[in-house]
């Protein structure tokens, strides 16, 4: 249990040196590894796309469906691995290798050729937007493959192609992210495994916990009220039992232009661990402008154990222009029998 808690702690790398696909500049710079997932309701059946980077000429389309016991469906999975001219101003395609199987007599081959559809589309779409440098854009456009009129929202935050929701005349999310991560090394297979995100939204329980003699913690010139059935791990770490974790740290100034510094920090603090998957399309942020501070909330979901971890993280502007740091990670079923014990705890943070 306490190994799952540990693997959500985040840390911030600045990268060096990202990439950009072709035909435009991204205003925050995809890394290798970068990968998001979408909803793609325009299927009759539950229906995920995910789109990974691994350099500016290699890309992996995946279509996960899960199984379906009702309509008595098997999962289906097709994965294309793919390359492109990186100097050509438009999607260029090169080469191309199946990396699932492809069943005869089947859709497979329409979804095969819709997927390339897709990443043609989402190209053509992001080259024409020019510059997506905020994370709520919303443009309006003619899109045959989700119905014909739609509002596409591009949100810097997304790698890759920026988008994040397709919506509909009608005001459905035909297609709607719900995860983006980085996978960490030739071993990481998050994104090949993804099925889908299960979490449940927060709801306040009867309080099970009683608290015990105060404890305030420190950390430079940050600190925060807890009791005595914390225990301090490190000079910035303390735990809950198994249940819960906090932290405390610094995090960097990684660029001298405000809003791609802050984009950026939400960008690698709402990305999927290895081995989870961050609830993108119900976490929410909250800007303090008087603090200069930014409150994140998610939910990270465990497939191996089918666990949910609630996450609250809050940043505020320190004097060098990066951010105070401060998170604190519980399972979900801990949160939700002690929700106002928890939240006391984060406003206790000064």
């Amino acid at each position: 249990m306490k190994k799952l808690i540990l693997s959500i702690i985040t840390s911030i790398i600045i990268t060096a040196a990202g990439f950009a696909l072709p035909g435009f500049t991204s205003f925050i710079p995809d890394s290798a590894g970068e990968y998001v997932y979408y909803r793609d309701s325009s299927f009759t059946r539950e229906s995920y796309i995910g789109i990974l980077g691994y350099d500016d000429a290699t890309i992996q389309i995946r279509y996960f469906a899960p199984q379906d016991d009702e309509a008595m469906l098997p999962s289906k999975e097709i994965a294309i691995l793919m390359t492109v001219d990186p100097k050509s101003d438009f999607w260029n395609m090169t080469g191309e290798r199946i990396v699932s199987t492809i069943l005869p007599d089947t859709d497979d081959t329409d979804i095969v050729n819709y997927l390339h559809d897709l990443l043609y589309e989402f190209s053509s779409r992001r080259i024409s937007e020019v510059a997506v440098e905020s994370d709520n854009q919303v443009v309006d456009q003619e899109y045959a493959q989700f119905g014909g009129n739609v509002s596409i929202t591009f949100d810097a935050r997304i790698p890759l192609f920026n988008i994040r929701t397709i919506t509909d005349d009608k005001g459905t999310k035909v297609l709607d992210c719900v995860t983006i991560g980085t996978i960490k090394s030739s071993t990481d297979n998050t994104f090949e495994l993804f099925e889908g995100v299960s979490t449940q939204k927060p709801e306040v329980q009867k309080e099970t916990k009683k608290t015990s003699k105060a404890k305030f913690c420190k950390f430079e010139n940050r600190s925060v009220t807890l009791d005595e059935n914390w225990e301090q791990k490190m000079e910035n770490f303390w735990t809950l039992g198994n249940d819960s974790l906090i932290t405390m740290s610094a995090l960097p100034k990684v660029s001298e232009n405000k809003v791609l510094n802050d984009l950026y920090v939400q960008r690698k603090l709402l990305e999927s661990s290895e081995g989870s998957y961050t609830d993108f399309q119900n976490a929410e942020i909250i800007y303090t402008q008087a603090k200069d501070s930014y409150k994140i909330t998610s939910t990270s979901f465990f497939p191996e154990n089918k666990s949910c971890v609630y996450i609250t993280k809050i940043l505020t502007r320190n004097k060098e222009g990066g951010f105070d740091y401060f998170s604190i990670s519980t399972y979900q079923t801990a949160y939700l029998k002690n929700t106002v014990y928890f939240d006391k705890i984060v406003k206790s943070y000064k």
